[in-house]
């Protein structure tokens, strides 16, 4: 049987879901209490328009979601399940993440402090996603039935 045949898809479909919740809540926090400034100061400094739109949001949402998956899918596939190895994917996908934002913003002139702090709160949340995810795959150690004090 295949690794992919034998993981728990509805679990890993589910704990891909809690990491896109809880990423995009943690992003939600940051975009309404500081990051919204930070990008209009950034876009107006270099006469452009906001690229976050309602629209590019929704769509953000929409594709973090089979990011989730991908992480969890991965974690769940590492015995034992841990948070460690969703760290690591996370890790892996802000690093790859970052340097793609840091190369467009190269392109676009955009103020390097945006993309550090625009960085920074993405690795927050992906960090606080990933604990989540990590915990929901946990597996319980079997228990052992209680003693009911007969010999």
């Amino acid at each position: 049987m295949s690794l992919a045949a034998s993981l728990d898809w509805r679990r890993v479909v589910a704990s891909g879901a809690l990491w896109t919740v809880v990423y995009n809540f943690v992003w939600g926090i940051a975009w309404f209490s500081f990051m919204r400034d930070e990008w209009t100061d950034a876009v107006a400094s270099i006469g452009r328009s906001s690229p976050w739109t309602a629209e590019v949001w929704f769509l953000w949402v929409v594709f973090t979601w089979p990011i989730g998956i991908a992480i969890a899918a991965h974690a769940a596939t590492q015995a034992p399940v841990a948070v460690r190895p969703v760290l690591v994917a996370a890790a892996a996908l802000w690093l790859m993440m970052t340097v793609g934002m840091a190369a467009w913003s190269v392109v676009e002139e955009f103020p390097l402090r945006v993309i550090a702090i625009d960085s920074a709160v993405n690795l927050a949340a992906m960090l606080a996603a990933s604990f989540a995810c990590g915990w929901s795959l946990r597996r319980e150690p079997p228990r052992l039935a209680a003693s009911t004090g007969a010999a």
